[in-house]
């Protein structure tokens, strides 16, 4: 196989690793580790919402693959001292974008319910499922600390 197809299955292969790091803030979604996990559920109506940007925390998954596939794609340039140059400085471009790609902000909506025992929540999530002013939900609230909205 040719040193130019090496290059391009690496960066394809990268990019695909680094998508996978991207957060999912969705009402919708499941974290693996709540998944049977009991979970209190309260009752209430969507009083406001408003448009956020959700930002993850630093990735070290993000920035270790991107630094690893930027070695080896810089390791395929330059022979000698030279390719050690090349490696080290496609690691370290290859870690500063596995890092953006991976902590890019994503659309977010902050929503505030007044729940049926009279107590008013605020919650930030993605903004799927499509909840709106003063419809019915759930708010139900992670044993790990994160809750979620979703249609009553």
């Amino acid at each position: 196989m040719s040193m130019d197809k090496v290059l391009k299955i690496s960066v394809m292969a990268i990019a695909v690793l680094l998508a996978g790091c991207a957060s999912d803030y969705s009402g919708n979604k499941y974290d693996g580790a709540t998944v049977g996990e009991v979970q209190r559920t309260e009752k209430g109506q969507v009083i406001s919402l408003r448009k956020v940007e959700l930002k993850p925390e630093s990735s070290v998954a993000g920035t270790t693959l991107g630094a690893v596939g930027g070695g080896l794609v810089g390791s395929a340039f330059g022979g000698g001292n030279a390719k050690l140059l090349t490696a080290a400085a496609g690691a370290v471009a290859g870690g500063i974008a596995g890092n953006a790609i991976a902590t890019r902000t994503q659309d977010g909506i902050e929503y505030t319910v007044k729940l049926d025992s009279g107590a008013v929540v605020t919650i930030a999530q993605a903004p799927t499922p499509a909840i709106s002013v003063g419809q019915r939900v759930r708010i139900i609230y992670s044993q790990k600390g994160r809750s979620r909205v979703v249609p009553e």
